[in-house]
């Protein structure tokens, strides 16, 4: 039995050393907080370049970042990729961001479309439609990759740490690693190409390497400056400049021949250079040093409008007089007056560390988010506008919520550099942001409209999310929000209980602990529960909050979550043990359950005898209501927090944008990942992908004009079982302005499911006749037809020997869809041909067939 009361001095010493531990951190975080701004990930490499990191800190294994499935899918399109792998009956299916999970310094573009980008743990990706897709490109390195540059978008070169220089001759296709000459600690920063054949590289320990053979060979180029060289820029085969330690430039006019030094301003480094012609140079470094020449060196005009603390990653000038820094602190900064005064813009781009200006006014950018293992940081400009915008969804989730299948929240937390709340309703396919929503660490719906966040405020939502307000009582926010019905609820945070009984909408406090931190809350009804706390003990209440109380006779100071599925038998979560507690009398005695390490929350499917568990690296299952655990940890990075709507699907979220869909195949024997529509001409083209099928007899297909009325109107077979992905197609004809769509997917048992509902909904840019429905007719039959502009309409029914027999519309017709509904109980059985014309010249004809 668990009862620890001989470890109570032991833990209370350890707990002392911890605060002390916490304090002495918190106090050197005081007194050098700009210290603490400057040294990134990546900065001490840079500035003590002699000071070499753990290789952990920049080369995570490429299974940890890359997206599930690596390295399978190399080459392939991020978008397309199912990124998908399947352990046991479990299919995991990465939802985003669908690329490396890593930290981005240098990007190139050729054109407004076609770019690279190169990063932690090898990973370089590329995009050919401005960055709305990307490949992963496959490396044979998981090193750090610094730079990437191409001339002609066929050869590609990327450098990085200790010496690597990879090159593709085929766009990026394939990558090999060539002989550079230098080894570890020669850091390479610099890389240009200047033609298809002659190129540059720069790096540490005064490192210049020079290629006439498209990046092949290289060869080692002497200046006599004993000094880092961290970038370099030539504006044509002959003039170059290289920015270097000291505050030094090597220039050079004869293509390398030769090289001048020139002091730029004073000691402070250079870390970035633009050459913009032969007379102005931009160049800026180390601790805000900013500095600007016009006259091709010879002299140098300062700035100090960026913080001495903030070090410059990268600068890029579109003419003479307007330029861009990005810095490892501050946000983007902006010249229009060739550096004498530099402004920040209104945009959250901190921490970048490169930036490129196209001449159609499109930019790049990409770089860090200060704290975080996975940042995923691009930003885009496009129209010449400051209007920079993400390209990946890159948050820090939090936690998610699932409505159904299709319709869920992702919300980011409260400490995490973007704040925000994301809605979808495909599945996680696509993501939108809840604009003037909050952030928070905890989610939670009563049903489709009635939902709450915890953050520092408790919020609710009663239309779905679409707005959010603080309810009475939700000033003092929330850790963990818990209903045990829905109209009683319980939240906690901090020292703090709180109670509502109506829904949310008034919160009051039933308990303020002196000491300790409430994690979380569970009550089998309105009257029993318990509380852990981190601190202090767990609390138990059997009056429905009146009292709750500190259950003393336990040594339990650090249970982080608690579920209990009945009066008598429940679980916590001890981080302190790292462990998983198990009573079966009520709390009093507790056992360890064995084969459970490190659980951190609980999550449970709807059927309550199968929940899981998460901990910092594995996931354990039961399936017969705790009584035993599995070890289900799959080779997938692990989530922070879990949601399944059903049995049979559930989402998980995490860091940098880390969202993840699991489908049990017992439950569901297809994985369904794409269901489209397009019209072509008159017709409709359906098509949906399975990523996988089991015991799968074929699908329905499913059409309605309402959305509530359904029929069939197709079936399709399905391939039984199989691990591959499918492709099906359908073709339906246009009959009414607005048709909704759905599969039903049956198995060889009789069992099926639906899925999402597409619509197809004409718009009024064109004519268009409908085809009449229902077809054949009898006795009646609508006829619908589509006006983008106000005209004349005349439409008329013949016979097959083309005698007119009804007259259905003559007259003008504003801008509209319309629907007419014709009765044919005066004709006979036969085939009509229905035809309509306009005074704007569009005419259409369609085959009526009338049965009585």
């Amino acid at each position: 039995m668990f009862n620890k009361k001989s470890l109570k001095f032991d833990f209370l010493l350890s707990l002392l050393l911890v605060l002390l531990l916490f304090a002495s951190l918190d106090y050197a975080q005081a007194v050098d907080s700009t210290k603490d701004k400057q040294h990134h990930r990546f900065d001490y490499r840079r500035l003590d370049p002699n000071n070499l990191p753990p290789v952990q800190k920049y080369a995570q294994p490429k299974e940890e970042v890359f997206p599930l499935g690596y390295p399978d899918f190399i080459g392939t399109s991020g978008t397309n990729h199912l990124n998908k792998i399947t352990t046991g009956t479990g299919v995991w299916t990465e939802l985003n961001p669908k690329v490396p999970r890593v930290t981005y310094l240098g990007l190139h573009f050729v054109n407004k479309d076609t770019g690279w980008a190169c990063g932690q743990s090898g990973a370089v990706i590329k995009t050919m439609d401005g960055g709305s897709s990307w490949t992963i490109l496959s490396t044979p390195v998981t090193n750090l990759l610094l730079k990437t540059h191409s001339y002609n978008g066929q050869i590609v070169l990327v450098t990085g740490y200790d010496g690597i220089i990879l090159r593709s001759s085929d766009g990026g296709e394939n990558f090999i690693q060539v002989t550079s000459g230098v080894g570890n600690g020669y850091d390479l920063w610099g890389v240009q190409m200047l033609n298809d054949t002659l190129g540059w590289v720069c790096g540490l320990n005064q490192t210049l390497l020079k290629t006439t053979d498209a990046g092949l060979t290289w060869q080692s180029v002497s200046t006599g400056l004993n000094q880092h060289y961290w970038s370099l820029d030539f504006i044509d085969e002959q003039y170059g400049m290289i920015a270097c330690g000291g505050g030094k430039i090597l220039k050079t006019t004869d293509g390398g021949s030769g090289w001048t030094q020139i002091q730029a301003g004073d000691t402070r480094a250079l870390y970035t250079i633009d050459v913009i012609d032969s007379l102005h140079i931009a160049a800026a470094g180390a601790n805000g040093k900013n500095v600007y020449s016009s006259d091709s060196g010879v002299t140098w005009i300062s700035n100090s409008d960026i913080p001495v603390f903030s070090a410059t990653n990268c600068i890029d000038f579109i003419n003479a007089d307007t330029g861009y820094t990005v810095q490892d602190v501050y946000n983007i900064r902006k010249t229009t007056n060739r550096g004498q005064s530099w402004f920040g813009l209104p945009i959250n781009m901190t921490s970048e560390w490169y930036i490129q200006l196209l001449e159609d006014g499109t930019g790049y950018s990409c770089g860090e988010e200060v704290g975080w293992i996975y940042s995923l940081n691009f930003y885009k400009r496009t129209n010449g506008l400051e209007n920079w915008s993400r390209l990946f969804l890159n948050d820090n989730f939090a936690d998610v919520f699932f409505i159904d299948e299709e319709n869920g929240f992702a919300i980011s937390g409260i400490s995490s550099e973007i704040q925000a709340l994301y809605k979808t309703n495909d599945g996680g396919i696509t993501w939108m942001k809840v604009q003037d929503a909050p952030s928070g660490n905890d989610l939670l719906f009563l049903d489709s409209l009635a939902g709450f966040i915890g953050s520092n405020l408790i919020y609710k939502t009663t239309n779905g999310g679409v707005t959010w307000y603080v309810p009475n009582g939700g000033q003092g926010g929330a850790g963990k929000i818990f209903f045990v019905n829905q109209e009683i609820g319980w939240a906690v945070r901090s020292n703090v209980i709180y109670k509502s009984t109506d829904r949310g909408e008034n919160w009051f406090t039933q308990l303020t602990s002196l000491t300790g931190s409430f994690t979380s809350i569970h009550l089998t009804d309105s009257l029993t529960g318990w509380a852990s706390i981190i601190g202090r003990r767990p609390f138990k209440t059997t009056n429905g909050g009146a009292n709750w109380i500190e259950q003393t006779d336990l040594e339990l100071w650090g249970t982080v979550d608690v579920f209990f599925k009945d009066y008598n038998e429940g679980w916590f979560a001890n981080e302190y043990d790292n462990n998983l507690l198990n009573t079966t009398d009520g709390g009093i005695t507790w056992e360890v359950v064995s084969g459970v390490y490190g659980p951190r929350r609980f999550s449970f499917f709807p059927d309550t005898s199968r929940w899981w568990t998460l901990g910092f690296s594995n996931l354990y299952e039961t399936t017969d209501e705790g009584n035993n655990w599995n070890d289900i940890t799959p080779p997938i990075p692990m989530f922070a927090k879990f949601n399944a709507p059903f049995n049979w699907v559930g989402y998980g979220v995490g860091s940098g944008g880390y969202i993840i869909k699991y489908i049990d195949s017992l439950y569901i024997p297809v994985e369904l990942v794409a269901f489209t529509s397009t019209i072509e001409g008159h017709n409709v083209m359906l098509e949906w992908i399975t990523a996988s099928e089991l015991n799968n007899y074929g699908f329905e297909l499913e059409r309605s004009f309402d959305e509530y009325n359904w029929m069939t109107i197709g079936f399709l077979t399905g391939k039984g079982t199989t691990s591959e992905k499918s492709l099906y197609n359908f073709e339906d004809q246009l009959i009414r302005p607005i048709q909704f769509y759905r599969l039903k997917q049956i198995d060889y048992n009789g069992n099926f499911n639906y899925s999402r509902i597409i619509t197809i909904e004409t718009s009024l840019s064109n004519f268009v006749l409908f085809q009449n429905y229902p077809n054949p007719a009898n006795p009646s039959t609508n006829i619908s037809f589509s006006v983008p502009e106000k005209t004349k309409v005349k439409i008329i029914i013949y016979s097959i020997s083309g005698e007119v027999v009804k007259d259905l519309v003559n007259e003008e017709k504003d801008k509209g869809i319309y629907t007419i509904k014709i009765d044919l109980n005066d004709l006979a059985t036969g085939v009509y041909f229905y035809r309509i014309t306009t005074s704007k010249g569009y005419s259409d004809v369609k085959k009526l067939v009338l049965l009585k």
